[in-house]
């Protein structure tokens, strides 16, 4: 008696939707954003180029505006319940960070050294910059959400309505809290 298992397997990998990377097509930018969620990680690299590790551009709209700023839009009208958003940026150096509406940009180690860096989070999310090393950092949280940095030389933090700056070294810090919130040494 022959066994349909083969064939059962066999059809199981035919049906099964091939799982690669998708590499989007954008201009130079200076900043990047992530707007409701997903999970986007800066890795070091020679040139900038946006790839789709998890998830599918067409669902996630990804794009540079005029103003030179990354825009990464996680869900359309016709995305998924339960879908599932990981982003790899490579960049020579870190651009400016921002989330708005959930989600979590991390950076990797690797990076060179750099003048500044500004990270923002509006309406929730997280943002894990410790990796970067910059000599002055802007950090700025709207309406909740954590930001994690390296600044060496000075850090501006801000936050209104609810957020965590929490850095790390031993920089001049000035701070700005407004609605709850709070600015703190990481351990």
């Amino acid at each position: 008696m022959r066994s349909t298992l083969p064939l059962f397997a066999a059809a199981l990998l035919i049906a099964m939707p091939a799982v690669a990377d998708e590499l989007v097509p954008v201009p130079a930018f200076r900043t990047a954003e992530l707007r409701g969620g997903g999970v986007v990680t800066v890795v070091p690299g020679p040139a900038q180029r946006v790839t789709i590790v998890e998830g599918s551009s067409r669902f996630t709209h990804i794009w540079v505006d005029q103003d030179r700023q990354l825009r990464i839009d996680t869900c359309n009208e016709a995305c998924p319940r339960e879908y599932r958003l990981r982003v790899v940026i490579q960049s020579p150096e870190v651009p400016a960070l921002a989330v708005r509406g959930g989600g979590q940009i991390n950076t990797a180690g690797g990076f060179a050294p750099q003048r500044q860096l500004a990270v923002a989070v509006n309406g929730g999310g997280r943002i894990d910059a410790r990796s970067v090393g910059a000599q002055s950092v802007s950090a700025a949280v709207n309406g909740g959400g954590d930001l994690l940095v390296s600044p060496r030389g000075s850090l501006s933090a801000a936050v209104n309505g609810g957020g965590h700056v929490r850095y790390w070294g031993h920089p001049a810090v000035s701070t700005a809290i407004r609605g709850g919130g709070n600015v703190t040494a990481g351990y």
